[in-house]
């Protein structure tokens, strides 16, 4: 299945993604419960052989349930990833422009910090197609494209401002965020809101 096949279901819906026998079905959930908690404790740069072990199945085993450490990655984010695409779509119809760019943005900051090194990757595969995790970026930054584009013909965001750079920065609070065990939610929309500031169109 290449990126282009895989559609925004399929990416968030990971139990579409699991093995219909029942004894492939058990592995499958305890590799993916075994990454969540090893990406919890260690980060996403773990020891995918670690992981192996604390699922009890063999590295063959994870490799033909997970081929690449991004598909691993974006099967442990799945639920949240779920969570994180609708809430673009609510905030889309709810929510004054400037406001739902500004919570979609902390949606993702949050979403990007879950895991210890995760904003690395997340960069990385926003740029790379083929996996699991790139495609997921894709639709992220498909939903950051269209709210900052609903910003700009309000007239609250200056029309110079690129998806990419809102994505970086995004990406970047969440790095900072994760690299400080004291850092909280009011530190992250502090952060966004000072960025912002920049952003906004001036009458």
């Amino acid at each position: 299945m290449t990126a282009t096949e895989i559609t925004g279901t399929e990416i968030t819906d990971w139990e579409s993604r699991r093995p219909k026998r029942a004894d492939a079905r058990r592995n499958y959930d305890a590799v993916v419960e075994a990454a969540r908690a090893a990406f919890a404790r260690d980060g996403v740069d773990t020891s995918i052989d670690e992981i192996a072990r604390s699922a009890g199945v063999g590295n063959a085993t994870l490799y033909r349930h997970f081929p690449t450490r991004d598909e691993l990655i974006a099967v442990a984010l799945a639920e949240n990833m779920a969570a994180v695409h609708k809430r673009g779509t609510e905030l889309a119809e709810t929510e004054e422009p400037l406001v739902a760019l500004r919570e979609w943005l902390l949606a993702t900051i949050a979403q990007i910090g879950t895991y210890g090194g995760l904003p690395d990757s997340v960069l990385d595969a926003a740029g790379r197609e083929g996996s699991l995790l790139g495609v997921t970026c894709a639709h992220m930054q498909e939903t950051t494209k269209e709210l900052l584009a609903r910003a700009q013909e309000a007239g609250e965001i200056k029309p110079d401002v690129r998806m990419e750079e809102l994505f970086d920065l995004a990406a970047g609070i969440a790095w900072v965020i994760s690299r400080d065990s004291a850092a909280d939610t009011a530190r992250a929309g502090r952060l966004l809101d000072l960025a912002l500031t920049g952003m906004i169109a001036r009458g």
